[in-house]
């Protein structure tokens, strides 16, 4: 199975994540195919990515939803067989491709989305199980936040057909996408393979963690269920 990844960043510099930035594609480099995409930034980030080979959005829409649709559409255009949509913050952990080929090799066919990294206990991501497949252990939810969303290429446009995920209000456009996910009958799932580290660094106003904390524990515990 050949994966592909696409690593979103947007204003970088100004929120003091070009460390994060590098590390993430450092940590992606077991990927057979490795994007980076500017969402439109004004502060040098969007000369970096350029510098790196990267893809720089020039359209006026810079909200997260839309370097969401941007990063698919882009894998789209790939021939790989598993896609990976990461943000600029995450550290994927050495091992993560083969653990990755595992799950998708095995998982059913009713899974289309799979989040890569373990989040807290929210409103919005209920956990309504857990499943093991290939020898991984997933937690079953609701929903899985964008910043580490896995697919199979051919769940394309049961994500983000026909018009994508919402894109014009910023900062919740995973969400309703998931619930969209699960209209059509499919399954959603989170597996832990990256552990995200800028979450406290948010380049749009994120207020989860002041609103919720950021406590993985409980999540990791239920997971551990069906490991």
């Amino acid at each position: 199975m050949k994966i592909a990844a696409a690593v979103l960043t947007f204003q970088a510099v100004t929120h003091d994540r070009v460390d994060l930035l590098l590390d993430t594609l450092d940590s992606l480099d077991e990927a057979d195919e490795l994007l980076v995409v500017d969402n439109g930034s004004t502060d040098g980030s969007q000369d970096l990515v350029h510098d790196l080979g990267g893809y720089v959005n020039d359209a006026p829409l810079t909200t997260s939803g839309h370097g969401t649709n941007l990063q698919a559409r882009l894998l789209a255009a790939t021939d790989a067989d598993i896609c990976v949509l990461s943000d600029d913050d995450m550290h994927w952990r050495p091992g993560w491709s083969d653990r990755l080929r595992s799950w998708w090799a095995d998982a059913p066919d009713d899974v289309a989305l799979t989040g890569c990294h373990i989040e807290p206990l929210f409103p919005w991501n209920k956990v309504h199980g857990t499943i093991t497949r290939g020898g991984i252990p997933a937690l079953v939810r609701a929903s899985t936040g964008a910043a580490s969303w896995s697919y199979r290429a051919r769940h394309y446009d049961d994500i983000f057909g026909p018009a994508g995920i919402p894109q014009q209000v910023q900062g919740h456009g995973d969400v309703p996408a998931c619930d969209r996910i699960h209209d059509r009958g499919f399954r959603i799932c989170q597996i832990d393979l990256a552990d995200h580290r800028g979450h406290e660094r948010s380049t749009w106003g994120n207020r989860t963690i002041e609103r919720y904390g950021w406590d993985v524990q409980p999540a990791i515990d239920l997971l551990k269920v069906a490991a």
